[in-house]
């Protein structure tokens, strides 16, 4: 499947964001620490939500849907995770402290996801270790055995998987236990609070400091998803880039300052309580220098749409890529199969557009694959983009939502 995009059309209209991928992912990790009813709100039906669903039923979890919202309930009967479904997706790593810290074991093949570079998991490897867990890495697969004990841990680097992690192995462990360096995404912050109306007794939620006293068990919850903030940032890029004017709802603009910044230095933005208004008359001749770091800053998932909008200038955008190595090669090689003049050294992409002009795209990441949409929609003429096997795994229906825009993009098998 592909899709099919005649650009030139200026996006208008309002449109609403859904549940974040990243969020409901590591809040499904966490159903693994009570057999009790965990209800999730605002889930998106995405690729990725659906194979984290199938991996937790297929080890003994009772899964259901019902429009967005997702029950999920019962013991797990295997702590051995299905390779065929575990190594489809980056977030079933999320089972690992669940799981480790209700039933004492695990054997996980090592995920999937986007080859957008090395994604180590030695950061959670070594925090589970500090826990007192025995971790046997065999390059494809990990055994993970032993009750979790309070500890007092470092993050070499502020990994929000790891953090995620490694909250959900203290929450039962025997003792008191200190996450120092934790990632302060969002996400992380929503596992925290539905941790909590679980039954977690933790301290410091947002923070990158988290104390958390370990308890006997923990029972069910209702939480609703977070909006996803990269879904918000794609509608107003495309907007952006299309010379258009629209409203995005159901959002966080506070999850999104590093970007809304960049955006209102440039277009006319109106910011408000869960909405962001832009309209955009001409493309700015740059967006000067983007360096991706984790949050509260510039964040990488969104590296990708910036260097489209880049594309569409006839000025210099320098964007330094920190997080993942291969994440800025492919897009460059795709935006100047589009007329663009990008070059690439090491982790630095200079970016130099102008007047594109649409051609054969190919995704090779679920973010980068946005940004191509991105660009074939502002565009002259026609593209085409394959690879949206990668697309599906975070967007629900984005031919369909920015349709409803007025671009002209659709699905051809």
């Amino acid at each position: 499947m592909e899709y099919i995009i005649n650009g030139g059309n200026k996006l208008r209209g309002e449109i609403a964001v859904y549940g974040a991928k990243n969020c409901a992912l590591a809040l499904l990790g966490a159903t693994t620490l009570t057999p009790d009813e965990i209800i999730l709100h605002n889930c998106p039906d995405i690729a990725d939500v659906a194979n984290m669903l199938k991996l937790l039923s297929a080890m003994g979890k009772t899964v259901s849907r019902d429009g967005n919202t997702v029950c999920i309930k019962g013991e797990l009967v295997s702590t051995c995770a299905p390779r065929s479904i575990a190594t489809l997706l980056r977030g079933s790593a999320l089972i690992l402290g669940g799981t480790v810290a209700k039933y004492n074991q695990i054997a996980l093949p090592l995920p999937g996801g986007c080859a957008i570079g090395s994604r180590p998991m030695d950061i959670h490897f070594r925090g589970l270790e500090a826990l007192g867990v025995k971790v046997l890495d065999a390059g494809d697969m990990v055994s993970c055995l032993g009750k979790p004990h309070g500890a007092d841990h470092t993050l070499r680097f502020a990994s929000v998987g790891a953090t995620e992690n490694l909250l959900c192995a203290c929450v039962l462990a025997d003792g008191q236990s200190v996450i120092r360096n934790c990632a302060i995404e969002p996400e992380v912050a929503a596992l925290e609070q539905l941790l909590i109306k679980m039954g977690a007794q933790l301290d410091g939620v947002g923070t990158d400091r988290i104390v958390v006293n370990g308890v006997r068990s923990l029972h069910g919850a209702e939480f609703d998803v977070i909006p996803d903030r990269i879904v918000a940032a794609t509608y107003l890029s495309a907007i952006a880039a299309t010379l258009g004017e629209g409203v995005v709802s159901n959002c966080n603009p506070d999850h999104l300052r590093a970007f809304l910044q960049l955006l209102q230095e440039r277009f006319d933005v109106k910011v408000y309580e869960n909405k962001v208004y832009l309209r955009s008359d001409k493309h700015p001749s740059d967006y000067g220098t983007i360096v991706t770091a984790p949050y509260p800053l510039f964040p990488t998932d969104m590296q990708s749409l910036v260097m489209s909008l880049a594309a569409c200038c006839s000025g210099e955008t320098i964007i330094c890529e920190q997080l993942f190595e291969n994440r800025l090669t492919h897009n460059a090689e795709q935006l100047n199969k589009m007329g663009a003049h990008i070059t690439v050294n090491g982790n630095v992409a200079t970016v130099r557009g102008g007047d594109l002009h649409g051609a054969n795209l190919a995704a090779k990441d679920l973010r980068g694959g946005a940004g191509l949409v991105i660009a074939a929609l502002a565009a002259s003429g026609q593209s085409r983009v394959g690879g949206i096997e990668h697309i599906n795994r975070g967007y629900v229906d984005l031919a369909g939502n920015l349709s409803s825009l007025g671009g002209n993009i659709y699905l051809q098998n």
